[in-house]
């Protein structure tokens, strides 16, 4: 996708509509939860980040750390039912609880600290998680990400 490359020239429009292309189930699904949803699957778009289960873990410090996401966000965003059921079937994808215990503990905690320590610090400023203006939805993602000084993870060969 390109919208995973750090120099895409796609608005962020343009982004979002190639993220739901490729991923029907998450334009689905947002188009039922509404904003909270959406501003969600922007933050896969600006921070490059795709939804399979490691994007959706790469993702994690980029939202806490990165944007201006509030506390009440992460709680209703979490209590959501079908975010509570992805969750359940990304710890199956994982292995099971056990196994995804130790996959989180052993291998995304230490990326989580390196995204965070290497990438999201290094930021100029956070993301607007929930209050994105209509001229940014235009911007090319390149300069939007150059703006606020965000440097996507390598892809994963």
């Amino acid at each position: 996708m390109e919208f995973l490359k750090q120099d895409c020239s796609l608005t962020l429009r343009e982004g979002l509509q190639e993220l739901y292309l490729k991923n029907p189930e998450v334009r689905a699904s947002s188009n039922r939860k509404g904003k909270i949803f959406r501003d969600h699957d922007l933050t896969h778009v600006i921070f490059g980040c795709d939804t399979s289960i490691n994007g959706e873990l790469a993702l994690k410090p980029w939202i806490l750390f990165g944007t201006t996401i509030s506390l009440r966000e992460v709680k209703d965003y979490a209590a959501d039912e079908d975010v509570q059921r992805l969750n359940k079937e990304g710890e199956a994808l994982l292995g099971g609880p056990l196994v995804a215990t130790l996959k989180i503990m052993f291998i995304f905690l230490p990326q989580f600290f390196t995204t965070w320590l290497f990438r999201v610090r290094r930021m100029r400023k956070k993301w607007p998680h929930s209050s994105i203006r209509p001229d940014m939805l235009d911007a090319k993602i390149s300069d939007l990400r150059s703006a606020y000084g965000i440097e996507v993870l390598p892809a994963k060969l």
